[in-house]
């Protein structure tokens, strides 16, 4: 029997005015945005952030690279997305399903009947680096949310199995595409990337504005699809929707300069027509705490997205497309013959340390 949660992602591929009402688009710069309202009833819940701002949630380090722990300490459920990021503990990393924690209080009762003890439970969440040069604490083994999410072409890394070596890969070129100085970013991290162009990305991003009942955004670069993002309910998009712009705009910004692809005013045509037509792969599991993943990927391999579903709502969507490998082949290979250079130049002045 087919779960909920694919049936309602499939209804959103074949037609997405099945879900949401699609509002007029906002376009700046080589940038469009589509707000999405959700249609029908909503799942309550708040996101991480919201969480931590209460002093409701903690997020753990394990001292293993792809596994952090999480406390929900809330009585209500807690939306961790995918794509994002958390600051602190040995590595920068990120949160790459989206994970719907049961509310704290249900916890702490499961755990009194099964042991005995009324111990805050711990749950196991799964993470990926997104900083290369760093094991070591910083301000002790909890984590922040960074309130950055993966741009376009990290999160479809995060979402590959070709693991963690192609994430890094990836965040070295967008570094490399938007001309941030290594020097800026002594340990690679992804946060310090984006940090380095925030007055352009802020720039951007406060040209658009919310509508009423907003959920999500399908967006538009260079007069292509890229990609959507909606949520379960309209608080989640108030806390989380100008981080998922943000995360765009870093992809807008990146592609300022290539050609530009005439759409008119047919952006929600084009919309509902690429989302009908591309043909996707889809698996299904259950989540790490509430729900189930729906995990897709095109037949092409140009597009991959990831769904938490829970009692028949679609907690979280994120689908986007890859965008060209050209650029970067370029920046590895410039990576490359950087740290060449720089090897050769501490051989030669006798540095100790080199961070790779």
């Amino acid at each position: 029997m087919k779960s909920e949660s694919l049936r309602l992602v499939e209804v959103f591929f074949d037609n997405p005015l099945m879900l949401m009402k699609l509002e007029e688009p906002q376009k700046h710069g080589n940038m469009v945005v589509i707000p999405l309202v959700l249609k029908g009833s909503h799942l309550d819940f708040m996101c991480v952030s919201e969480a931590e701002d209460k002093g409701k949630i903690r997020i753990i380090e394990t001292d293993n690279v792809n596994e952090l722990k999480v406390v929900n300490m809330s009585d209500e459920m807690v939306l961790i997305p995918f794509g994002v990021t958390v600051h602190g503990g040995k590595q920068d990393r990120t949160v790459w399903e989206p994970i719907l924690l049961p509310p704290g209080v249900k916890q702490r009762i499961f755990e009194t009947r099964r042991t005995g003890m009324g111990a805050e439970r711990k749950v196991s969440i799964p993470a990926k680096c997104i900083e290369q040069s760093r094991w070591s604490y910083q301000k002790g083994r909890d984590f922040r949310a960074a309130k950055v999410r993966l741009n376009p072409n990290v999160a479809f890394m995060a979402m590959s199995p070709a693991g963690q070596s192609a994430v890094w890969s990836e965040i070295d070129a967008l570094r490399y595409e938007m001309n941030v100085d290594i020097n800026k970013t002594p340990t690679q991290s992804y946060l310090d990337i984006t940090k380095a162009r925030e007055k352009s990305i802020d720039s951007l991003v406060n040209r658009f504005e919310n509508v009423k009942d907003q959920c999500g955004v399908a967006v538009f670069i260079n007069g292509e699809f890229i990609g959507a993002e909606f949520y379960g309910n309209l608080r989640a998009w108030m806390v989380m929707g100008e981080e998922v712009l943000r995360a765009f705009a870093v992809e807008a910004l990146r592609a300022r300069g290539k050609p530009m692809r005439e759409v008119g005013d047919h952006y929600h045509n084009v919309f509902i027509k690429t989302m009908g037509s591309v043909r996707m792969n889809f698996t299904v599991r259950k989540g790490v705490a509430l729900g189930d993943v729906v995990e897709f990927e095109s037949e092409d391999g140009r597009w991959r997205g990831i769904a938490l579903g829970y009692k028949n709502t679609i907690v979280q969507f994120y689908l986007v497309r890859r965008e060209d490998a050209g650029k970067l082949e370029i920046s590895n290979f410039q990576r490359n013959v950087e740290r060449i250079s720089r090897r050769n130049f501490q051989q030669f002045v006798g540095e100790s340390e080199y961070p790779t």
